[in-house]
């Protein structure tokens, strides 16, 4: 039996927002007109099917934590890093190019001693340091304009900030710094919720630039490996393996990692249901694709898949919209892929 469209949209979103978000809770928020809840479904739709269809998942983190809190002559070494100690172009918010040894200890010179100025020494963080990143393969022009409309959008409010485009590993990738404080002496200070805005809005970006690009946790992909960090990454590609490395998980890892995804399955087998019972065809075979996605987990191995067909609708004698699925909610996510 199929369900008013406004119906079907008000469960997706309510059930969606639980699937795409961190954590599996609403917070509540202004009711949606006719019109949004649309608008909002749409773009529901959208990021649904890029992850059934496993577009390529950016990655954005926040990359020497310790170090930048210890002030210029930390940030003074990272500048040359990413320039390759001159030999790699940066770009700082104006647009403006710097180039050469010389031009990064200008610029270094003039982060130090300019606007609120960075101490030589510091305990607190001076400058955040920001990678963006995408898989193999992804054009590398496309890379470095969508992070630098990325970086305008964000940090655009007078902060300092360069980046530099990496192209010496398979993976193109930007590094970004940016000055901790602004222009009024306010000191940036993402929380969860900014950390998967800034995701979200370089897969945005990376849109914009004919990049198909996505920014989804890695609990609702059914993915329970994270990435090594740079560190080890390094260290494994000279055949060194940190003393604290486990390349096998335990069963008792295993089963932790299957209690922790059961949210994420109840919630893609309500998605599902709910576009099973729409009236529209290409919801129906939305429903379809959850089930393959949901069967192909890395994580599915311990876990039972959703029987889905398409009359297997939510019994409501009443089919108004309820109050409370006209919300919007999820707060919080990840910050890598």
């Amino acid at each position: 039996m199929a369900y008013p469209k406004i119906y079907i949209d008000a469960m997706l979103l309510n059930w969606g927002d639980r699937l795409l978000q961190e954590p599996f809770r609403h917070a509540r928020a202004p009711r949606l007109s006719r019109a949004g809840l649309r608008s909002e479904a749409a773009r529901m739709r959208e990021q649904l099917a890029r992850t059934l269809r496993r577009t390529p998942e950016v990655m954005v983190k926040i990359t020497n934590k310790a170090s930048s809190a210890q002030g210029m002559g930390a940030v003074r070494r990272h500048l040359r890093y990413i320039s390759r100690n001159g030999r790699v172009e940066l770009e700082d918010q104006n647009g403006d190019k710097i180039a050469g040894a010389e031009a990064v200890r200008d610029l270094a010179r003039t982060w130090q001693l300019g606007g609120w100025g960075i101490p030589e020494t510091s305990h607190r963080r001076e400058v955040f340091n920001i990678l963006l990143s995408m898989p193999p393969g992804t054009n590398r022009q496309a890379v470095r304009d969508a992070a630098r409309d990325y970086a305008a959008i964000e940090f655009g409010d007078g902060r300092a900030y360069v980046f530099a485009a990496h192209d010496d590993e398979a993976h193109p990738h930007v590094h970004l710094s940016v000055q901790v404080r602004g222009p009024d002496g306010r000191r940036l200070n993402p929380r969860r919720q900014d950390l998967r805005r800034w995701r979200e809005r370089f897969a945005e970006q990376l849109r914009e630039h004919g990049v198909d690009a996505n920014a989804t946790l890695r609990r609702t992909r059914g993915v329970t490996k994270r990435y090594p960090g740079q560190g080890v990454t390094h260290m494994l590609s000279r055949g060194e393996v940190p003393r604290y490395w486990r390349a096998v998980a335990t069963e008792e890892q295993r089963e932790a990692g299957w209690k922790a995804h059961a949210g994420v399955f109840a919630a893609w087998r309500e998605v599902a249901l709910s576009m099973a019972a729409s009236s529209v065809k290409a919801d129906r075979a939305l429903a379809a694709s959850i089930v393959d996605f949901v069967r192909a987990m890395p994580v599915q191995q311990h876990a039972p898949v959703p029987e889905i067909r398409p009359e297997a609708a939510p019994t409501r004698e009443d089919r108004s919209v309820p109050e409370h699925n006209n919300q919007r909610g999820g707060p919080d996510s990840d910050i890598e892929r």
